[in-house]
C-alpha cells in the first residue's frame, strides 16, 4: 500500500507541473495561432526588408569613384593651394580670355576605366578681345575627352567680380572662378596594351574650350594638370632623361665607393655576341686591307714590266 500510495502521488505530481505548460503552449483556437505566428511574421519580413535595402545599398556603392566629404574636404584644400602654386609662375594666359585650367584626377580604375575628374578654372591675366568685360558668370565651359565620356556631377562658380578678381592678380596669385567634378568612364577599347602612363594620360586628357556671348576660345590643358591625385607622383621621361638618369645613378655609385671604375675599350662586356661580331669586323677588315695591298703590289709589278718593255723598244740595236 505504501508504494501504491508514493506512485500515485508521484503522478499526480506530474499532472499538475506539466499541464499547466502544455496548455499555455497550445493555442485555443485559430486566432491564437494567428496571434502567436504574427510576431515571428513580422520578424521575417523585417529582417527580409533589411537585407533587400542592404543588397541595395551594396549594389549603388559598388564601382563608385567619389570621395567621402573627409576625403572631399582634403582634396579640395590641397589641391588649390597646388593649382595656386603652380598657376601663379604664369604671368600670362595663352588665351585672350586670360583664365587658366587646372586639371587633376582624384581616382583611376583601370580595370573598369572609370574615374573622377576636377577641373579648376583661374584668372591668371586680364582678358582681351572678345572677352574684355565679361563677367566670369558669362563663361561656359565646354569638355571634350578622345578617348572617354564624362558626365558633370558638381559645379562651383566663384561670387566675385571681374574688378576683385583682376585687383587680386595684381598680387600675383591666380584667382579662382569656376570648378567642376565629372564621373568619367574610358573607352576600354582604345585602352594601351601594354599600359603606359602617357598612353592613359592621352585618354583622359581633355580639350577645354570657353565660349561666352561671340567669343570663344581653346584652353591649354598642360598648364596645370596632374599635379595632385592620379600620375601626380609619376614622372615621364624621354629616352635622353632616362639615360642621363642612369649615368648620375652610376656616377653616384662609383663616386660613393659602390661600383669600380671600369676603362672602356679594354673589356668584351656582351659575350659571346660581342666576340663574335667583332671578329667578324676584324676579319672582313684585314681581309679588305690584304686584299688592297695584293692589288697595289700586282699594279706595281706590271707598271715596271711595261716600263722595261718600252725601254727595251726604244734603246733598239743601231
Amino acid at each position: 500500500m505504501g508504494s501504491l500510495a508514493w506512485k500515485l502521488s508521484g503522478v499526480c505530481w506530474i499532472v499538475a507541473t506539466v499541464a499547466p505548460l502544455a496548455f499555455a503552449q497550445v493555442p485555443q483556437s485559430v486566432g491564437d495561432l494567428e496571434a502567436a505566428l504574427q510576431p515571428e511574421g513580422r520578424f521575417m519580413e523585417s529582417a527580409l526588408g533589411s537585407a533587400t535595402d542592404d543588397i541595395l545599398e551594396r549594389r549603388q556603392n559598388t564601382g563608385s569613384v567619389g570621395l567621402n566629404e573627409t576625403e572631399q574636404a582634403i582634396w579640395d584644400k590641397e589641391t588649390s593651394a597646388l593649382c595656386e602654386q603652380h598657376l601663379s609662375q604664369l604671368t600670362t594666359a595663352s588665351n585672350p580670355s586670360g583664365t587658366a585650367i587646372c586639371y587633376n584626377l582624384p581616382s583611376l580604375d583601370t580595370t573598369t576605366g572609370a574615374f573622377m575628374a576636377d577641373l579648376r578654372l583661374y584668372q591668371v591675366s586680364t582678358p582681351s578681345g572678345d572677352f574684355t568685360g565679361i563677367s566670369p558668370s558669362e563663361i561656359q565651359v565646354g569638355v571634350q575627352y578622345d578617348g572617354a565620356s564624362v558626365s558633370p556631377v558638381n559645379q562651383t562658380i566663384a561670387s566675385r567680380s571681374v574688378e576683385d578678381a583682376l585687383n587680386k592678380r595684381q598680387t600675383m596669385s591666380p584667382v579662382f572662378l569656376q570648378s567642376y567634378t565629372m564621373i568619367g568612364q574610358v573607352d576600354m577599347d582604345r585602352m594601351p596594351n601594354p599600359m603606359t602612363i602617357g598612353g592613359i594620360e592621352a585618354l583622359v586628357m581633355p580639350k577645354v574650350t570657353l565660349s561666352a556671348r561671340q567669343a570663344t576660345a581653346t584652353v591649354s590643358a598642360n598648364e596645370a594638370a596632374f599635379i595632385n591625385g592620379i600620375f601626380s607622383r609619376e614622372v615621364i621621361m624621354s629616352d635622353f632623361g632616362l639615360a642621363q638618369l642612369a649615368v648620375d645613378n652610376i656616377t653616384a655609385q662609383y663616386q660613393a665607393g659602390e661600383v669600380a671604375f671600369i676603362l672602356p675599350g679594354v673589356n668584351i662586356l656582351i659575350f659571346p655576341i660581342g666576340l663574335i661580331i667583332t671578329s667578324i669586323w676584324t676579319v672582313l677588315g684585314f681581309a679588305a686591307y690584304g686584299f688592297g695591298t695584293y692589288e697595289r703590289y700586282a699594279y706595281r709589278d706590271a707598271y715596271r714590266r711595261r716600263k722595261a718593255r718600252e725601254l727595251k723598244v726604244g734603246t733598239g740595236r743601231i
